[in-house]
Order: C-alpha cells, then sequence, then structure tokens
C-alpha cells in the first residue's frame, strides 16, 4: 500500500536511507552519511510529498520516496527485502502526477539508481562536480503525468 508518510516514521526512514546511500555510494564510508542524517530529516521536514510503500502484513514502511521544491526528488529509497517488485517504479508514478516534470540528482557511482531512472523515462540533463562527496553529479529529468 502506499500512502503519506507519518511523522513518527522517521526514524524507519532514516534507517532504509541510510542502508541506501551506504550501499550505493561504496566510496564514501558509512561515517560520511552518518553525519548527513540531519540533512536527511531536514529534507524530509521540508518535503512539499512523502510517500512510502508498506507491505500486505504490515503497516511498517518499507520503501519511500520524497520530493523537495515541487519537483525534486530528494530521496528513493527501497529496502533490499523489496527490491526488484516494482514498488520503486510505482512510488515514482504515485508522485509523477500532476507534475509538468521530476528531476533526480544521482552520484556518478550509483549505477543502480542511474539505470532504475532512466528505464523511468529519466534523461541526463546536465552534470556537475561536488568536491565534499569527490564525485560527478549527474541532473536527471523527465516529464510527469497529467493529473
Amino acid at each position: 500500500m502506499i500512502r503519506k508518510a507519518e511523522l513518527k516514521e522517521l526514524d524507519r526512514l532514516e534507517q532504509l536511507w541510510l542502508h541506501a546511500v551506504t550501499h550505493s555510494h561504496p566510496s564514501l564510508p558509512r561515517q560520511f552519511w552518518l553525519q548527513r542524517r540531519g540533512e536527511f530529516r531536514r529534507d524530509c521536514h521540508r518535503s512539499n510529498q512523502c510517500l512510502v510503500f508498506t507491505g500486505r502484513h504490515s503497516a511498517v514502511a518499507e520503501a519511500f520516496i520524497t520530493l523537495v521544491d515541487t519537483d525534486k526528488i530528494a530521496h528513493l529509497c527501497v529496502s533490499p527485502l523489496f527490491t526488484g517488485c516494482g514498488i520503486g517504479a510505482s512510488l515514482l508514478k504515485a508522485v509523477a502526477v500532476g507534475r509538468k516534470q521530476l528531476q533526480a540528482q544521482v552520484y556518478r557511482e550509483n549505477l543502480r539508481t542511474r539505470y532504475f531512472l532512466q528505464k523511468h523515462g529519466f534523461v541526463e540533463t546536465r552534470r556537475g562536480y561536488n568536491a565534499e562527496y569527490g564525485q560527478h553529479q549527474i541532473l536527471m529529468s523527465c516529464k510527469g503525468t497529467p493529473p
């Protein structure tokens, strides 16, 4: 089931996020991400939409997507137990409804996410270098869907 996230779920969303970023960015140590938990929480608090996926028999969030600044995907994380089941695609479709476009910023080494976004219509629109992360950032975008 896809539904709006609740504030009480923030710890669980942080768990999912931390697992996702540490596995998607092998060049950056876990401590790097632990130091950015505050940024993650700020993104969640300032998001204009945060949706979660819960399993059939549980109310626990197993995946989530967070939008900031109207059309920017700040986070899209899926529990390893549910990876490859179409949940990420369902969350992406749910936030695309009624938007002209969606944007996502991905780091070059995060191949799995880059390919996932390309599979769902995202194209690279710009590249830049982030010295703090020591990586190239790739801005990707796609058209939204009418309401």
